[in-house]
């Protein structure tokens, strides 16, 4: 929703998920963008038949904390110096900030079964938190304010356009970095490990499927102008060109983007039957429903490479109907390792807590993945933890038995299918390097 020019003279979008809804008098909203808060809307009638309403807003404390840090000291933490620090940086606000609270819950849980369990070579394990805001440049300065608070390993849930800005800051500051989210591969090094998702490996599996169960064969490409993107597309032409489809037009746009009106424009005049999205975060939620609002869900489909559970329940479950997407983990999965593990979520951060996906399953994997690689290194220097990355080290986790090394990630890979407003996994299409 759109709140009334405020602060600046500007109109405000707000992002978020309705936690409480008591008719006729209450309305409670948790939202993500642009910053982490609730908004709480009370209703009361009057005698002379008018209501009265009364609003009040409230921000989470990391907001103000997000807000100072550039011009705050480092200001070193009262737990104990025998403890390992471990830094975890994501994007609590800005564009890519959808799946920002479930990042935050995974990496709690992930901590906390690790302690509970001993820690870490006798050490209790201690997650600082830093956030890009969606932006490059706000998080490179984090990454040098998280090493400058003691943590010489730091895991990266951002959008690959943030991880290119940290690799020189981390190269500068001997910090090793895993970047856990998809992404386009490439650009890493001795300090640097990247999990994820790769483009060729989704595109592979959900392009033939989303043909063969739709007919389709005539595609429209469009994402969000930046590297990963970008790589995403040009794996996604050459798959369907391989498979006997059509690519046609692809089409770029900012992240932040807010008008889709041009693009669906343009997707219409092209009669294509198929389309293949790489928008993120918000921008996905909006573009999905203003095709849906043009009355585009009748002419074509989309198979979506960032449409996790957060972005689908934001879209809703109307506009994302027939919605596709492919990814290595979903809450749909019914594994015995899954069910536990979400029963465990649901224990400790409540019902209404949001849904658990795999761009933040991911986070929960390799901090579990670090704590086995120091544990076999005897060593938590950021060098000797990479260097048994590298060797190997295995987990069995919710998304089932990955395994990483010099190779990458190795981990299975499923397509999903919105259906009466849940993504539905499809049987898994084998194990694939990511």
């Amino acid at each position: 929703m759109t709140l009334p020019p405020s602060l600046g003279g500007q109109e405000t979008d707000i992002l978020g998920r309705i936690v409480q809804l008591e008719y006729p008098g209450l309305l409670v909203i948790a939202h993500e963008l642009p910053w982490q808060g609730r908004i709480t809307i009370r209703v009361r009638s009057r005698p002379d038949g008018t209501c009265r309403v009364r609003l009040t807003s409230s921000i989470d404390e990391d907001v103000m904390n997000w807000a100072t840090r550039l011009y705050m000291p480092v200001i070193t933490s009262a737990q104990p110096t025998s403890s390992w620090k471990v830094g975890m940086l994501a994007s609590g606000s800005g564009a890519a900030s959808v799946f920002s609270v479930a990042t935050r819950n995974m990496a709690t849980l992930a901590v906390e079964e690790l302690n509970h369990s001993g820690g870490v070579l006798g050490r209790d394990i201690e997650l600082l938190h830093g956030d890009d805001g969606s932006h490059p440049g706000l998080g490179a300065a984090e990454l040098v304010r998280l090493k400058a608070s003691g943590c010489d390993v730091v895991l990266a849930n951002v959008t690959s356009a943030t991880f290119r800005k940290l690799l020189p800051v981390a190269r500068k500051h001997r910090v090793l970095l895993l970047h856990t989210l998809m992404n386009e591969g490439g650009a890493a090094g001795e300090e640097s490990f990247r999990l994820g998702e790769r483009p060729m490996a989704q595109a592979s599996a959900a392009i033939p499927a989303v043909m063969h169960a739709t007919g389709g064969e005539r595609f429209f490409l469009a994402g969000n102008d930046y590297c990963w993107p970008r790589s995403m597309l040009r794996s996604a032409r050459k798959v369907i060109t391989r498979a006997g489809g059509v690519a046609g037009d692809e089409h770029y746009l900012p992240l932040g983007t807010i008008d889709f009106s041009s693009l669906i424009d343009s997707i219409e005049r092209s009669r294509a039957e198929l389309v293949v999205s790489t928008f993120v975060g918000a921008d996905e939620v909006a573009f999905e429903q203003q095709m849906y609002a043009a009355g585009m869900a009748t002419k074509t489909r989309t198979v979506s490479f960032t449409l996790d559970e957060s972005t689908h329940e934001y879209i809703g479950p109307i506009a994302s109907a027939g919605l596709w997407t492919v990814f290595s983990y979903f809450e749909a999965l019914q594994s015995a390792e899954n069910v536990a593990f979400l029963a465990t979520y649901r224990a400790r951060f409540g019902a209404d807590a949001p849904p658990v996906s795999s761009l933040t399953e991911c986070v929960y994997e390799a901090l579990h993945l670090v704590a086995r690689a120091a544990t076999a290194a005897g060593d938590i220097d950021p060098s000797a933890v990479g260097r048994q990355l590298r060797d190997g080290v295995t987990f069995t986790g919710p998304r089932g038995h990955v395994e990483v090394s010099s190779r990458g990630l190795r981990q299975p890979i499923y397509v999903a299918h919105s259906v009466d407003g849940k993504l539905e996994a499809i049987d898994p299409f084998g194990s694939c390097a990511g």
